[in-house]
């Protein structure tokens, strides 16, 4: 308990939870799988020391041998303690190694002094060690590890429920321990290759891992290699808009979109469901509820035209897409467009290559200038049709909605708008954590996931400047 206390440094201490907890998680896959038992009799001596023999009989087991954690949480220990002590005297920096390496050194020997262990499970704790020592060195980040335990315990879990309800005396539990099995060994290559998808160091955008339709949706072959988390994240955002109506009954809107110019506004926000895509929909382009629209259309010149861009960031989620294409084919002049970066919920947004936000942000302009140009072309044959006649048309413009959307609309949603207002030029360096708070007060957007570096280097990236909106 001590070691916890004793390292000097944050990355200290997460390099040694991160080692105690690999050295667990596999040591308990182990033990599933080849549950070895001691094979000895342990007797209990008439001395002295029967007392604290009798606890260690009472507390530790014959079971779980190899390999022996006693051995693994030692040398790993003794490693990650090595160099806490920092003094210029020789004498006391090698009189506490050696009380480090002593002490390390019985713990690993009394497991077999003490009838606990045979010396194959030590060498079996040795060897984890090292693995771990190995593994540890090359994983990028907590949520690597956080993502491999949850496969382990769930493992664990899911086989040992089969176990029990297999025991019941009920024959129609007979080969529930096998279908156990089955499904938790899904659930371990499952999470597995999640945390495989997190350890990637500046991906490639590309599909390999969260495969979308052209519409947004989650294809079969997603759904097949990461059904348990998928379904996990639509838990998650159902239950996020449980929250928001039942909680903020006070706001009587959703956000309200940011007007970047005249012709083009965002908003960031959280996938929505069949059910509240079309309110948000409605004041997100007219600043009304559904009960107004009717009214608010009959208003609207038919020279007005809009678009939707939805740029999905929510890779363990399919998108709003098609729901707000269904809701756009009930407003007149609707278009909607869909563009996909497959974020990771957490993932740091530096872990995503600078060129892959430029080509998103350029994809968008080129968007909208396409809606520009469609809406000049219109406007000169308009002109042409209306010098014949009467000499005065009315011009078509375009407005572009650009939604960004997660799954929770706190960070991933809220983050990547800002690097795109920032590669617009409307926000700077200076001003961009005050705009945040003033339109994003929930957002949860720490140093780590949205680095100040990233946001410096997106600043200083303008191939397209807009005019400030106020």
């Amino acid at each position: 308990m001590a070691s916890f206390f004793l390292v000097r440094t944050s990355t200290q201490l997460s390099l040694l939870t991160y080692r105690l907890i690999l050295a667990t998680i596999f040591a308990c896959l182990i033990f599933y799988f080849y549950p070895a038992r001691f094979s000895f009799s342990r007797l209990i001596p008439d001395d002295w020391t029967q007392f604290g023999y009798q606890f260690l009989q009472l507390v530790d087991k014959p079971f779980n041998q190899i390999p022996s954690l006693h051995v693994s949480y030692a040398i790993l220990l003794g490693v990650s303690l090595w160099d806490v002590v920092a003094s210029k005297k020789r004498w006391i920096l090698a009189a506490y190694r050696l009380l480090l390496t002593s002490i390390c050194t019985l713990v690993a020997l009394s497991t077999v002094l003490t009838y606990q262990h045979h010396l194959l499970d030590m060498f079996g704790g040795a060897v984890l060690a090292v693995l771990v020592f190995i593994l540890s060195n090359r994983i990028r980040n907590a949520l690597v590890i956080k993502h491999l335990t949850l496969g382990v315990i769930g493992f664990l879990l899911i086989a040992i429920a089969g176990f029990y309800f297999a025991n019941m005396s009920m024959r129609a539990f007979e080969s529930i321990e096998t279908l156990a099995i089955i499904i938790a060994l899904y659930w371990l290559i499952s999470f597995t290759m999640l945390a495989c998808a997190y350890q990637q160091d500046k991906p490639i955008r590309d599909i390999r891992w969260f495969q979308k339709s052209s519409n947004g949706r989650l294809t079969l072959h997603t759904w097949i290699k990461f059904a348990p988390i998928i379904i996990i994240y639509n838990g998650m955002s159902f239950f996020g808009q449980w929250y928001f109506k039942v909680f903020s009954k006070g706001q009587k809107y959703p956000l309200t979109p940011y007007a970047i110019d005249d012709k083009v506004n965002v908003i960031a926000s959280a996938r929505l469901t069949q059910m509240n895509v079309n309110r948000h929909l409605t004041y997100w382009l007219f600043g009304y509820d559904l009960l107004e629209r009717s009214i608010v259309l009959e208003k609207l010149p038919s020279s007005v035209h809009y678009q939707i861009i939805v740029v999905d960031l929510a890779a363990e989620i399919s998108s709003h897409t098609h729901n707000l294409e269904i809701a756009a084919n009930g407003i007149m002049n609707t278009a909607v467009h869909y563009l996909y970066l497959p974020l990771l919920d957490l993932q740091p947004l530096n872990d995503v290559l600078l060129e892959d936000y430029i080509d998103l942000f350029q994809q968008i302009d080129a968007l909208i200038q396409s809606a520009e140009t469609q809406a000049i072309t219109a406007n000169n044959e308009s002109w042409v049709e209306g010098s014949q006649v009467e000499g005065n048309q009315v011009k078509d413009s375009f407005i572009t909605l650009i939604n960004f959307h997660c799954v929770m609309g706190l960070s991933r949603s809220i983050g990547v708008q800002v690097l795109y207002l920032l590669y617009c030029g409307t926000l700077t360096v200076y001003n961009y954590q005050s705009w945040i708070e003033q339109h994003y007060s929930h957002a949860h957007l720490k140093n780590a996931y949205l680095p100040q570096s990233l946001v410096e280097t997106m600043a200083n990236y303008k191939s397209v400047t807009y005019s400030t909106a106020p």
